[in-house]
């Protein structure tokens, strides 16, 4: 094992199951729950010590997938890090009976992977980006990327957003409900790049939300 048996691999929520994929993250959002809750998500721990393999991914999975309204790459960490993983794993939830697969990531994966990684999404149902703001500079105050993706981070979402729209058949633009939010303008890009919008939550109390 690569990993402590306390942390969470995948975990349920909302009739989802997730997946726990890395704590590796090009940014440090500063509405992200991960610092005010300690890694910990409605009882799981999620800090990964490492990358966990597949097999560990699969063995911490249900053999039948097919209860779950759908699978979720989503742990603290941008799971496209681990792109060649997530592949293999959607494959395997697949057979499992899994009925839907989506990622949620903040959009980050072509400049993490050198490429344009969307055409290969196509193994998922859905996606979702987080944008927040199109504005450049609230956009480093909000999302805090890594220094080596700063000055390319939102034109380089804004990009991923349109190619996912390509080649993903359900993609959407999420945007956390925080004051100043331009939500007209995360919506109007959305659009424009021809996927859908939506708000999310901003979480903030461990023991009530």
């Amino acid at each position: 094992m690569t990993t402590s048996t306390a942390v969470s691999l995948t975990y349920e929520y909302d009739g989802g199951l997730y997946v726990n994929l890395t704590s590796r993250c090009p940014t440090a959002c500063a509405f992200c729950i991960k610092f005010s809750w300690d890694y910990k998500y409605r009882g799981h721990d999620l800090k990964l010590p490492a990358d966990p393999s597949v097999a560990e991914i699969l063995a911490s999975a249900p053999p039948d997938l097919s209860k779950y309204r759908e699978v979720v790459f989503c742990g603290y960490g941008e799971s496209t890090y681990r792109l060649k993983e997530m592949k293999e794993l959607a494959a395997a939830f697949r057979a499992r009976g899994a009925r839907r697969l989506r990622l949620n990531t903040v959009g980050l994966g072509n400049l993490i992977n050198g490429r344009n990684i969307a055409p290969e999404l196509t193994f998922l149902d859905a996606v979702s980006i987080s944008l927040n703001t199109v504005d450049p500079v609230k956009y480093v105050e909000i999302m805090r990327p890594r220094p080596e993706f700063r000055e390319r981070a939102l034109d380089g979402v804004k990009e991923f957003i349109r190619e996912c729209a390509k080649s993903v058949p359900d993609t959407t633009v999420s945007a956390v409900e925080m004051p100043g939010l331009d939500a007209a303008g995360v919506k109007a890009e959305a659009e424009k790049a021809g996927a859908k919008f939506r708000l999310r939550p901003f979480l903030d109390d461990y023991q009530t939300a």
